[in-house]
């Protein structure tokens, strides 16, 4: 459905988000997040095509400040933010950084983030933006100027793969375990049988000499009885 909370509207979808082997365990699949007024996206910008472009309707005196970064074989974007009759902003053409804070000064005007591919390869592009008064944003100052003390970043995802690889090699360990295990049930399992297979074919073997013992002994006392009638 439409992705909208006080006065935040998106007003164009994201491409079809390109899937990774260790995108789930390490970026998942894309995913959008609303807080309040914010927006994290990861999607993929290719090559040739136009701007892809997300936009807001914010409150007057609203901030809007964040960050972003292309990740991919290579890097290359242009990035900017329009305003109000389309009117340019801030433009960047850096792979990665922090969003120049915008303020919004009239009511119902619309502000969009843009993100242009000035290479040949296709890019992951993660973003993290938030319109908000001043007081609701968690903001620092840094060398780049203000921007929220929490965003998404390269870092962050680096951390997951992380946590994903470690939690993959005790899924491994495991999984040698429980195969270990398998095998071991499965050769006593053998030996079980064999030696079941064994002692049927004794019992049968014994059975039978069993029977023929009291044959024998049958015939040896109607033998003897037989001489003894004869005398």
């Amino acid at each position: 459905g439409p992705l909208a909370h006080q006065g935040l509207s998106l007003q164009q979808r994201p491409p079809t988000v390109a899937r990774r082997v260790m995108a789930v365990l390490l970026r998942g699949a894309a995913a959008v997040a609303l807080v309040g007024q914010a927006a994290a996206m990861f999607f993929e910008l290719k090559p040739g095509t136009e701007e892809e472009c997300f936009k807001w309707v914010p409150e007057a005196g609203m901030r809007c400040v964040g960050s972003y970064e292309a990740d991919g074989p290579a890097e290359g974007i242009e990035v900017r933010i329009v305003g109000p009759e389309n009117r340019e902003l801030w433009k960047s053409t850096v792979s990665s950084g922090h969003i120049h804070p915008i303020d919004s000064h009239s009511q119902g005007d619309t502000y969009a983030l843009c993100f242009k591919s000035t290479i040949s390869e296709n890019q992951m592009i993660s973003f993290d933006a938030r319109w908000g008064h001043e007081h609701e944003l968690d903001l620092v100052e840094g060398t780049e100027g203000t921007h929220l003390k929490q965003f998404v970043t390269q870092n962050h995802t680096d951390q997951m793969q992380d946590s994903v690889m470690k939690l993959y090699g005790k899924v491994l360990d495991i999984t040698e375990q429980q195969q270990f295990a398998i095998t071991r049930e499965a050769v006593h399992r053998e030996t079980a049988e064999s030696t079941n297979t064994r002692v049927m074919w004794w019992t049968i073997v014994e059975a039978i000499f069993l029977v023929g013992l009291a044959v024998v002994q049958v015939y040896i006392l109607r033998s003897y009885f037989e001489v003894k009638s004869i005398i």
